[in-house]
């Protein structure tokens, strides 16, 4: 193994690229850690959500079956979903009469506004070619493509055009609108599941720990009768 492993030559832009890598997959987990994070405590706050919701019905037995349970649980859940879906899809039309009235006072419906928006960001090149040869941004190491450094900026980004304006706006409510809207749906399937659970343990008969022997009381004096 070691020999291996002297007979593996690096140069120094090899180096670089596996440095590079090693970083991107750090920021990669990273994210992805901190997204798990997000719906972990989404799901336990929407379990508590559900636990509210059905609650009453329960307590009051306006429910009595595993099935009632379910029925009712969905509808208030549906409901839910309708009333939290509202406000991003209002938002959401809010951006489409913006990007509506704005074309028909210009007459730019070609325009490209998601690519408006991306003006207000920094670009990178990407492209080999925009870099010399004896440093470029792409190597192979063990036959995988690697970004061998970090790549350089788009001079001229980002910018803010005020002709764009409306893009900008339109653009953003949209962008608002779609994760509000995801967070919804993320919502309702977190209270799907806390229901399908409560369901399955709220009526559930359970005989742990009972032994029929121990509750009898027999009394050699007064016999207790079959219909005691």
């Amino acid at each position: 193994m070691n020999r291996v492993l002297a007979s593996i030559q690096l140069s120094d832009t090899d180096r670089k690229a596996l440095i590079v890598l090693i970083i991107l997959l750090v920021v990669l987990v990273l994210i992805v850690g901190l997204i798990g994070m997000a719906i972990n405590a989404t799901m336990k706050h929407q379990a508590k959500r559900a636990d509210a919701m059905m609650h009453d019905v329960a307590k009051t037995h306006v429910v009595d079956s595993t099935r009632e349970f379910r029925r009712f649980g969905f509808k208030k859940n549906n409901r839910a979903l309708y009333r939290d879906s509202i406000k991003p899809f209002l938002v959401a039309l809010v951006g489409l009469a913006i990007w509506i009235i704005y074309n028909i006072a210009t007459g730019n419906w070609g325009d490209n506004v998601w690519e408006h928006f991306g003006e207000l960001f920094v670009r990178f090149k990407f492209d080999n070619s925009q870099y010399p040869p004896e440093e470029p941004l792409w190597v192979k190491v063990f036959g995988m493509n690697i970004l061998a450094r970090w790549p350089e900026t788009v001079e001229g980004y980002p910018r803010f055009e005020i002709s764009h304006l409306a893009s900008y706006i339109e653009v953003a409510l949209w962008i608002v609108a779609i994760v509000w809207y995801a967070y919804g749906c993320q919502a309702y399937l977190s209270r799907f599941i806390r229901i399908m659970r409560l369901s399955n343990t709220v009526y559930e008969k359970s005989l742990e720990g009972f032994n029929a022997n121990a509750q009898v009381d027999i009394n050699p004096e007064k016999p207790t009768t079959p219909a005691d």
